[in-house]
């Protein structure tokens, strides 16, 4: 296991929950899975969501048995890539970061998010959005479901509303907004 630092302040900069004097932190110490780099920004909203004072960002580098030999879909620097990029941007927003990555196995990703945080000690885990559908999520299980089971501390999971703001715009969007333009266009030339 790999650690990223020890909650250092930004030079010139509050933790995000010093910034109202009296204000408590609605949780010191959260814990949120990243799943790769892109999803920094993201887990910097987390954070302010939850009122976060000490965030750890946990990245999986997982791995898979196959003919008796353990894999790992990812390199080490790979995965060291996700938790910096999450650490850098929860400090340049003012909030305290660390940051840890473990291995896992593909089927025990649930385990490892609960021992990380019985280990770290946190008071919240915050996940994003889940990703399989009802269907798959009925017959593979579902990772949020198995860490709310065995969670030792609340579990916070995001909405799928709050993904709309994260995510990049499609074709069929852009094309979409062009056809209403388009319209509104020749409604005004009426």
């Amino acid at each position: 296991m790999k650690s990223f630092g020890d909650r250092v302040p930004v030079a010139g900069r509050a933790p995000a929950s010093d910034t109202d004097p009296g204000a408590q932190p609605a949780f010191r110490r959260v814990l949120i899975p990243v799943e790769d780099a892109s999803q920094a920004e993201h887990v910097v909203e987390l954070a302010r969501r939850a009122g976060a004072s000490e965030v750890r960002a946990l990245h999986l580098n997982l791995r898979e048995i196959a003919g008796g030999r353990r894999f790992t879909l990812e390199t080490d620097s790979e995965a060291s890539r996700a938790v910096e990029a999450a650490v850098f941007e929860l400090r340049m927003a003012g909030i305290g970061a660390s940051g840890q990555v473990r291995h896992a196995l593909v089927g025990k990703v649930a385990e490892a998010i609960v021992a990380e945080a019985i280990e770290w000690g946190a008071d919240l885990i915050m996940l994003g959005i889940p990703r399989r559908g009802e269907l798959a999520t009925r017959l593979f299980g579902s990772v949020t479901l198995r860490v709310l089971k065995h969670a030792p501390c609340p579990v916070l999971v995001a909405s799928a509303g709050s993904d709309r703001l994260h995510r990049e715009p499609r074709a069929e969007d852009e094309h979409a907004a062009r056809g209403r333009s388009e319209d509104l266009s020749t409604a005004s030339a009426r």
